[in-house]
C-alpha cells in the first residue's frame, strides 16, 4: 500500500478508538499543554486529536517516510525517526508516552513499554491506547470465520504477535510502572454500511495478500460483503488497553 492508504487505515484505526482516548486522557489529570510522545506515531492520525485536548506532541516512528509524512500534521513539527526500543531522549522529559496499535508489532514489546516509561516524569503516565487480541475473535457467519483464519495466518506471518493484547497487564507491571489499569475496548456494531465494510476489507485484502490467490480473495469479498449489508456479520476483535503510572 502507498503511504495515502496506510494514513487512511490509521485515520480509521483513531476513530475507532477516539471517545476512549479522549476518557483516559482526562482521567488521568494531565498539567496544561502536557509535552507527550507518540510512540510508533505512524503518518500521524492521532496528531490532531491530541493537540485539540491541548498536547504538544512529538512523533516517534522508525520509518523514514511515515516521519516525513507525519511532519505535516504535526503542528510543531516534531519528530524523531528512531527505534523504539532504544529512543535517542533522556529520562523523565515527557507528561505521557503514548502508543496505538503498536506493540503488536515490535519484536521486544516489554523494552518498548520500558523505555516509554524512562522517558516519562516521575508521576507521568504509560498509555498503550489499543492493542488487539486476535486469538481470541469472533468471526460470525461462516465467510467471516474464514476471512479470520487467513487474515491471522498473514498477520502472523507479518510479524504481529496475535496475542499482545492480553500480555497488557502482566507487561505493564514488569517494566515498573505503578497503579495500571487495564480495561477492553467494547464492541459496537450500528446498521450495515457498504462504506465501512470497504474500508475494513482494504485492510483485510492487504492481509491477506501473498497467501490467498486473487479470485479467491474477490469471492471472500463478494460473499462477505453480501452477508456485512444482510446484516449477519458480527466480526469482534477484542482490544485492550493499559496506562500506569512511572
Amino acid at each position: 500500500m502507498k503511504i495515502y492508504d496506510w494514513h487512511a487505515r490509521y485515520i480509521l484505526q483513531a476513530l475507532w478508538t477516539a471517545n476512549l482516548r479522549r476518557y483516559l486522557l482526562a482521567k488521568i489529570n494531565l498539567p496544561h499543554n502536557p509535552q507527550v510522545l507518540d510512540v510508533g506515531c505512524g503518518t500521524g492520525a492521532l496528531f490532531p486529536d491530541l493537540y485539540r485536548t491541548g498536547c504538544i506532541v512529538t512523533g516517534l516512528d522508525y520509518k523514514f517516510n511515515h516521519c516525513n509524512f507525519a511532519m505535516s500534521h504535526n503542528p510543531e513539527r516534531m519528530m524523531l525517526c528512531a527505534d523504539a526500543l532504544t529512543m535517542p531522549i533522556q529520562n523523565g522529559v515527557y507528561d505521557v508516552s503514548l502508543s496505538h496499535y503498536f506493540l503488536m508489532w515490535v519484536k521486544n514489546p516489554l523494552k518498548a513499554i520500558t523505555e516509554m516509561r524512562r522517558v516519562t516524569k516521575p508521576g507521568g503516565y504509560v498509555m498503550a491506547f489499543a492493542e488487539p487480541d486476535y486469538s481470541a475473535r469472533i468471526d460470525y457467519p461462516d465467510i467471516f470465520k474464514k476471512i479470520g483464519i487467513v487474515q491471522n495466518r498473514s498477520l502472523q506471518f507479518q510479524g504481529v504477535d496475535l496475542e499482545m493484547g492480553r500480555q497488557l497487564s502482566w507487561m505493564f507491571r514488569q517494566a515498573g510502572l505503578n497503579q495500571v489499569q487495564v480495561g477492553l475496548l467494547a464492541g459496537e456494531w450500528k446498521e450495515p454500511n457498504l462504506e465501512v465494510f470497504l474500508h475494513e476489507w482494504e485492510i483485510i485484502a492487504h492481509d491477506m495478500g501473498g497467501l490467498v490467490p486473487i479470485e479467491d480473495i474477490l469471492a471472500m469479498k463478494e460473499e462477505g460483503q453480501a452477508a456485512w449489508l444482510s446484516g449477519q456479520a458480527t466480526v469482534f476483535i477484542p482490544t485492550f488497553y493499559a496506562y500506569g503510572m512511572v
